[in-house]
């Protein structure tokens, strides 16, 4: 009586892929898939059989990418896409919103700014003094210390045209009424 000796395959472990079982005897049925999402064995190959001869009854293949997904596959890429479109499209509409709504803003504070600005109710004959812009403070200032003919009296002189506090600083006019409307 003659006994045959097991024959085993070569091992399948470092091949990349993801194995049904571990085991490389003669007769074993081997069922591959990869781990990575959206990759398969490559031809197709999906079950491979441990033959007595010591090899497996298909070339081992290696995982590539397919565009052939599974149901699962499917339902988690078209889910990431979703998400990130909806973000994007999330983000461009505050964007323009807020573009659009500061503009507004920024329109109507300066209709009312120049509207109280160059109003008549801070002084029954108005406002002509030689500076009639807003600007900062050091360029107004300066403004009513060198204006063109001096018509405003100031109480600063050389002495202290660099300390504005001790010369005459003009006074803003207030609006009446809401500012935000």
């Amino acid at each position: 009586m003659a006994i045959s000796s097991a024959v085993d395959c070569p091992s399948l472990i470092s091949s990349g892929l993801e194995l049904s079982t571990t085991n490389v005897t003669e007769g074993t049925v081997v069922h591959l898939s990869c781990d990575d999402f959206g990759h398969k064995p490559s031809g197709g190959v999906r079950v491979v059989i441990c033959l007595s001869n010591g090899n497996w009854s298909q070339p081992i293949p290696k995982c590539e990418w397919s565009w052939d997904f599974t149901t699962e596959e499917k339902i988690i890429f078209g889910t990431s896409v979703a998400a990130v479109s909806f973000v994007i499209v999330v983000v461009i509409a505050i964007i323009i919103a807020y573009h659009c709504c500061y503009k507004k803003r920024k329109d109507k504070e300066e209709k009312l700014y120049n509207a109280s600005y160059n109003s008549s109710s801070a002084s029954p004959q108005g406002y002509d003094g030689p500076y009639n812009e807003r600007d900062s403070y050091p360029v107004t200032y300066l403004a009513y210390q060198d204006g063109p003919d001096r018509k405003h009296e100031v109480y600063a002189n050389a002495d202290t045209i660099d300390k504005p506090w001790l010369g005459y600083i003009p006074r803003p006019k207030v609006s009446e009424g809401p500012f935000y409307t």
